[in-house]
């Protein structure tokens, strides 16, 4: 979710990460009124697992071109199931809610549960929100047109349970549904101001899939790893409302070095971290579920829904800079494409990079202000928890 923070700015004090800052922080420094403020609101930049659910509430403020200005509330909250260790990474639970000027609103929810010390794994996604989109059809050619600009109310009610049991060490194998729901209304070409009929262009559906995943995860922190890798398949098989079927395929690839142990670079700070993702589909994709580019997680700088196609393949890089205390930067670089083929995948490339301020709100889970740059247009982000 594009995002301009509007409220405030978090004080920063003592935390322990895994990764060198750049400045070390004073063992005698004293927590400021800011900091007694934040801690009002559960964000203490730590996990007390003595708590049922260890909690952070964090009201927002932001503004984007589509939404207008609105208000959200983020929430945060850690715990550990009966048995875990000391040393196990926590459960958690991550809630973003919003509602804008302009009638847009929405919550998304997002519950991992560590079973067995993390040998069992529930993973709950739920998203439901009514907010301001864009439609420029499908592929790069056509979103590269500005003609092309659609705007529409999007209403989406999706809900996305995954299982996964580990198989080997740190190889886990996963079963799970999908089931979405999406409408288009109001469609309207904003060239010329001229309402479209939506039923045409991006008709209402819903879609339930079943979907298997092989994944390999040897992060030590799943949302903010320091190290490790991540290697993940997915398979959908679905059947939407016109009792058509179609599939989808998804694939993510992602490392996450400390520069302070490696032998060459032993005396920088932060991490270096890099992600493939590609997603395949086969079949009568409805155009909520085409693989996109853009928005908070995938080429950060292109507006969400602006390219998509039946195919999509991006990569992108990040140097995470640990600074003082609770406060850090992240710059990136990023490339993709989107295509009907796989084969025209590398035809054209789209390109982006940014920059990125980091705010620990919880044990190491990140409030992140994002800046990217597209190759035709700026954007803002504010979420919680890294990108990947």
């Amino acid at each position: 979710m594009k995002r301009i923070l509007l409220l405030t700015l978090f004080a920063f004090p003592n935390l322990a990460v895994a990764v060198e800052p750049l400045f070390e922080t004073p063992e005698n420094m004293e927590p400021t009124w800011v900091d007694n403020i934040l801690s009002v609101f559960g964000a203490d930049g730590e996990f007390d697992d003595s708590k049922a659910i260890d909690m952070s509430y964090l009201p927002t403020a932001y503004y984007t071109p589509e939404k207008k200005f609105g208000v959200g509330l983020l929430m945060v909250g850690l715990y550990k199931t009966d048995g875990a260790s000391s040393e196990e990474q926590p459960s958690s639970l991550v809630l973003n809610s919003f509602v804008s000027m302009n009638n847009s609103y929405g919550v998304e929810v997002e519950n991992m549960t560590f079973f067995n010390g993390g040998k069992q794994r529930l993973l709950l996604g739920l998203d439901l929100h009514n907010e301001a989109s864009v439609y420029y059809g499908q592929g790069i050619e056509q979103g590269d047109l500005d003609s092309n600009h659609h705007e529409f109310e999007e209403q989406v009610y999706g809900f996305k349970p995954r299982w996964m049991t580990e198989v080997a060490d740190n190889y886990f194998l996963g079963v799970g549904a999908d089931f979405t729901y999406a409408s288009a209304d109001k469609l309207e070409l904003v060239e010329t101001g001229m309402p479209v009929e939506s039923a045409d262009i991006l008709p209402n559906n819903f879609s339930s899939g079943l979907v298997v995943s092989s994944i390999y995860d040897s992060r030590d922190y799943r949302l903010n790893a320091t190290k490790g890798w991540l290697f993940q398949i997915e398979a959908g098989l679905y059947q939407n409302s016109e009792y058509s079927t179609f599939s989808t395929y998804d694939i993510e690839l992602a490392n996450y070095i400390d520069l302070s142990s490696t032998s060459l670079l032993s005396a920088a700070p932060g991490l270096i971290a890099w992600q493939v993702q590609a997603q395949f589909t086969d079949g009568d994709v409805p155009w909520n579920l085409l693989p996109d580019l853009g928005g908070s997680s995938a080429m950060r700088g292109y507006i969400k829904g602006r390219y998509r196609d039946e195919q999509m393949m991006m990569g992108q890089v990040e140097y995470r800079l640990p600074i003082f205390q609770r406060y850090g930067m992240v710059f990136w670089g990023a490339v993709g494409s989107v295509a009907p083929k796989v084969s025209d995948l590398s035809e054209e490339l789209l390109t982006s990079y940014g920059t990125g301020f980091r705010f620990n709100i919880k044990d190491n889970i990140n409030l992140r202000f994002d800046i990217g740059v597209g190759e035709n247009e700026t954007n803002f982000y504010l979420n919680v928890k890294e990108v990947f």
